[in-house]
């Protein structure tokens, strides 16, 4: 009896219309078996179409006609796929051996180099400090397009889900099932390594363009096989090549399995998409929210500047407009982060004893001005104009132009105003943290960060300095003269420093070397020269007077450089003046320059001024110093004065 079939139904020739039930609301696999099951004679799109209304499909293209076109199950064609098609230790096997070796030996060595080239531990990923705004939002496109883009890991589970052992068995022969599952671990460890590769390569990038160049590379790796596969189609790598890349195994189409197992792979696959996008996002937001917090900026700087000085510079005091001699070494020392300016750090100047904040004085700063397009250095009480002209952005110092986050960072030469602006300027920054014993110059241990130099047996430091970089200072300078100067010991166990080196006391002996009784002889850093001077009633100071002065004492806000002043050193920056040329200091006046006259105390000029005169242990000799120091704090009674 003629039939035609209306939709989902079929007119039987007796008249009666029997209506199918809904796919969308059936079980596919069954409405594909009941659902016209007469085979398949298309020929053409009009006669494929009554095909499909006159049941002349077989049921999996039927439900496809239906519900749409599904991809048929098959072998990657993929070098990797050698590894259970073909025989252990055959050429195929070891090509796609070596291929995968290839994929998996260039991600570490890019991971390796990117994950220990700039290494700490508290930026294992060597972020940077922070990015802009467009490399921000290229950082978060950059992981969805490589998550996008990655399928080694969602093939493979699916390959795993939908290809049994029986089916494999039956379509392909040749291949092996254990292996089969081996080598879909291994591309699923390679789809891994490609997002962490990903997640450092972004994470660490500081530009929109590196981005996506990083990521496409990655990309690249992850498609040899694929291209060493065509290649060997192509007859390139050989008859063997070809023949095993072109076997039945990877044309044929695998037995779908039924419905409710397939759902479950589809849900299946769709979690571990997104637990690895949550993955990727979630660690670039804990690490831009640090950024933000300033977690990767180093805390604490050492700077150093070099002798520019700016004759008669603009002081603003509570007296008004002063005129002083600015030397830029005056500045040197430590730094520590103090928020931050125009999206970058900003660097505080701490006193010179100990690297702790200043109580009374006013720190000068380092920050990133816009305005300027650079780093600078500035002081709020010292400007160029005396009319403020320069009050948005009053440098002193200033780095070439740069949009780097990093201070740490900034390279060339910078400008200086010493009243013009002059060129030329060296700007050193050092951070204060370490990272392992090499930071400590391994004179010491690194721990949490900061170094601990190494303890002698007579239980004094062998090193001191933030990076344990200079050897134990002399405690008792001589002349040959026969002038001796004392480390000035705060106790046993401490020393007064400034500018990291220790500083020194006048005791005795030496050819001329006059003072008033209550005043004391000081020798003592300045950032790059040593001065020694006269302190008025120093030896009336109580020990607390000289903590504090310790702990707020300048170079230049304390004027240390003044009529006082009565010799000097060559520029220096080591531990101790020994083996350092010094200047008695004659007539002053602009004829002489900013220092006056210096008169050469070494002869022959190079053979330094002073030696260590230790003639004990230093446990026999610092508790001497101490008890001496001591009872010269009491004020003489007399006026008269103390040759030596």
């Amino acid at each position: 009896m003629h039939s035609q079939s209306i939709g989902a139904g079929r007119v039987t020739g007796g008249g009666e219309l029997t209506l199918r039930s809904n796919p969308s609301t059936e079980d596919p696999e069954q409405f594909s078996n009941e659902f016209l099951a007469s085979p398949r004679t298309p020929n053409g799109a009009s006669e494929h179409h009554d095909a499909v209304c006159n049941g002349d499909l077989k049921p999996q293209d039927a439900l496809q006609s239906v519900v749409g076109y599904e991809d048929p199950i098959m072998l990657t064609q993929s070098t990797h796929s050698f590894l259970f098609t073909e025989r252990t230790c055959s050429t195929p096997f070891n090509f796609g051996l070596a291929v995968m070796s290839v994929s998996y030996t260039c991600l570490l060595l890019a991971l390796i180099n990117n994950l220990y080239d700039n290494y700490s531990p508290g930026n294992p990923f060597a972020v940077p400090v922070r990015v802009s705004t467009d490399v921000k939002i290229a950082q978060y496109l950059a992981l969805l397009i490589g998550l996008v883009m990655e399928e080694e890991i969602p093939e493979s589970l699916y390959l795993l889900r939908m290809i049994t052992e029986k089916t494999l068995r039956k379509d392909a022969a040749e291949a092996k099932y254990g292996k089969f599952v081996i080598c879909a671990l291994l591309r699923i460890i390679c789809g891994y390594l490609f997002y962490l590769n990903m997640f450092v390569v972004v994470v660490q990038a500081t530009g929109v363009v590196e981005i996506f160049f990083d990521v496409l590379a990655l990309q690249f790796l992850q498609q040899v096989d694929d291209i060493a596969f065509r290649l060997a189609k192509w007859d390139v790598f050989g008859k063997k090549m070809k023949r095993a890349s072109t076997r039945k195994c990877f044309r044929a189409e695998f037995e779908k399995l039924p419905f409710a197992r397939r759902k479950k792979v589809s849900v299946f696959v769709k979690f571990l998409y997104l637990a690895n996008l949550s993955a990727l996002m979630v660690g670039l937001t804990l690490i831009t929210v640090r950024q933000f917090n300033n977690k990767y900026y180093c805390s604490s700087i050492t700077v150093k500047f070099d002798d520019h000085i700016w004759e008669n510079s603009l002081v603003l005091t509570p007296d008004g407009v002063n005129r002083w001699d600015l030397i830029y070494s005056y500045f040197s020392g430590v730094y520590v982060l103090n928020g931050t300016h125009d999206g970058r750090a900003l660097y505080t100047e701490q006193n010179k004893f100990d690297g702790s904040p200043y109580q009374q004085k006013i720190g000068a700063t380092i920050k990133y001005c816009k305005s300027e397009r650079a780093w600078v250095f500035m002081h709020q009480n010292i400007r160029k104009d005396p009319n403020t002209k320069d009050s948005t952005c009053p440098w002193l110092l200033r780095s070439p132009e740069t949009d780097s986050f990093d201070l740490l960072e900034v390279s060339g030469e910078w400008k200086v105003w010493t009243g013009i602006i002059s060129t030329g300027a060296t700007f050193q920054t050092t951070c204060n943290s370490c990272n392992s014993e090499a930071d400590c110059n391994y004179h010491g241990v690194c721990s949490d960060g900061q170094c601990q130099c190494d303890v002698g047996a007579d239980g004094y430091g062998l090193y001191t300095g933030i990076h344990c970089e200079f050897s134990r200072p002399c405690v008792r300078l001589g002349t040959e003269s026969g002038a001796i100067w004392d480390l000035i010991a705060l106790d046993s166990n401490n020393q007064w420093t400034a500018y990291g080196r220790g500083v020194y006391r006048y005791v005795t002996g030496g050819e001329n070397m006059t003072a008033d009784p209550e005043d004391d002889w000081i020798l003592m850093y300045t950032g790059s020269r040593y001065f020694a001077a006269f302190f008025e009633d120093g030896k009336c100071k109580s020990r607390e007077d000289w903590m504090h002065y310790t702990e707020e004492v300048h170079a230049f806000w304390d004027q240390v450089y003044t009529e006082k002043t009565f010799a000097l050193s060559d520029p220096t920056s080591a531990a101790t003046p020994i083996a350092t040329d010094f200047y008695m200091i004659g007539r002053r006046g602009q004829k002489y320059g900013p220092f006056g006259e210096l008169i050469p105390l070494s002869d022959p000029p190079g053979s330094g001024y002073f030696d260590c005169a230790m003639n004990a242990s230093l446990s026999e000799l610092v508790p001497e110093i101490v008890a001496a120091q001591e009872a010269s704090r009491n004020c003489p009674s007399s006026n008269s004065s103390v040759e030596g």
